[in-house]
């Protein structure tokens, strides 16, 4: 099978780009129009094309066939799943002739990019698909990679930290603008903590036994092991905060003009997670090429560790890419009890489950 185009842009030339869009509406965290309605936990943002599963000979044609997708950091395994469906030729296999895959990073917003026209799909977070929808992005999210989010509390063993109640009295490292932090100290109703902003840096945190720091769990466990340092984790998701992660979207008007060309990116998408999980020690060199610091034992263990995390839930029912309005509803509850989002945000336009695969 002839090979499809695939092209990982250098940081810096991402890192331009992110610059450039800037003054394309407030980065939030890493929009509000649309008139979508939701019924039975499915929002129907785009049009009501007739369903295709097969990304083979008998897929409809796209419209597009020319593709720029960004990824939210640079690649890792929790992007395994888009370029494997690049590497195996599933996308070329959907009609897509050209794939380009830009990487994200710390002054990159995929969702400025994808709204500004620059990339037609992205990966992001729900909380941030919500925020930036306010902030005027048009953004819609149409499948969910992760259905448990891999954003937890590092400590170190040491401290006996057993619940998220108990990092009350310790010294808390956290980026700016972490969105699920402000709804931990609220439900916790901390009285007793210092907060120190992330740097990207463990050095503070190893050198220091009382501090906690946010992390992933599919990453900083495996460096603190080879570091030495006995650490305990606590999800993120124990507060009861747990957006969807890695996102798959895109924009309202992209769905409207080119329905089939989203239908089949997501599907062969997917596919890729589905091969990406059963051989990802084939794909994750592949990665390396865009982010060549990570060994690629490091990798295999962030792989590992995410398939419990996309794995699990409702897509062990539904498949993956499944979503619920119950969980995007739960989630803007959230935000706006924290003040984050405006009371009576819909999230109906924020999502569609109508370009998955039919179960």
């Amino acid at each position: 099978m002839k090979k499809i185009n695939r092209t990982v842009k250098t940081v810096s030339t991402v890192l331009l780009v992110g610059a450039v869009l800037a003054g394309c509406g407030n980065n939030a965290n890493n929009g509000n129009a649309g008139s979508s309605t939701a019924n039975s936990g499915t929002s129907n943002t785009a049009s009501n094309a007739v369903v295709s599963t097969d990304t083979a000979t008998e897929a409809a044609k796209v419209e597009v066939t020319d593709i720029t997708q960004v990824v939210n950091w640079f690649p890792q395994p929790e992007h395994g799943g888009q370029f494997a469906a690049d590497e195996r030729g599933f996308y070329e296999e959907a009609g897509f002739e050209n794939m380009e895959i830009l990487p994200g990073g710390p002054q990159v917003s995929s969702m400025q990019i994808v709204a500004s026209g620059k990339a037609q799909f992205g990966l992001g977070i729900a909380d941030d698909i919500l925020m930036a929808r306010e902030n005027g992005l048009p953004l819609v999210a149409v499948a969910s990679v992760f259905q448990e989010s891999p954003n937890a509390i590092m400590t170190h063993k040491s401290a006996g930290i057993d619940s998220l109640d108990k990092i009350e009295g310790h010294n808390v490292i956290i980026a700016s603008g972490s969105n699920f932090w402000p709804f931990i100290k609220a439900k916790y109703d901390f009285k007793n903590i210092t907060e120190q902003t992330y740097t990207g840096s463990l050095v503070e945190f190893v050198n220091d036994p009382n501090s906690v720091i946010q992390s992933f769990s599919t990453s900083e466990p495996y460096v603190m092991d080879q570091e030495g340092v006995d650490i305990e984790l606590r999800m993120v998701s124990e507060s009861g905060y747990n957006p969807y992660m890695n996102l798959i979207f895109t924009t309202e008007d992209f769905i409207k003009e080119n329905p089939e060309t989203v239908r089949q990116f997501v599907t062969a998408s997917l596919k890729g997670w589905d091969y990406y999980k059963d051989n990802f020690e084939e794909i994750n060199p592949v990665l390396q090429e865009g982010n060549p610091d990570v060994p690629l034992e490091k990798m295999a263990f962030s792989a590992e560790a995410a398939m419990e995390l996309i794995y699990t839930g409702d897509a062990l029912e539904h498949g993956v890419g499944y979503m619920s309005e119950e969980r995007w509803q739960e989630l803007a509850d959230q935000l706006i009890e924290v003040g984050l989002l405006k009371e009576g945000t819909d999230v109906s336009g924020a999502f569609t489950t109508e370009f998955l695969p039919q179960e």
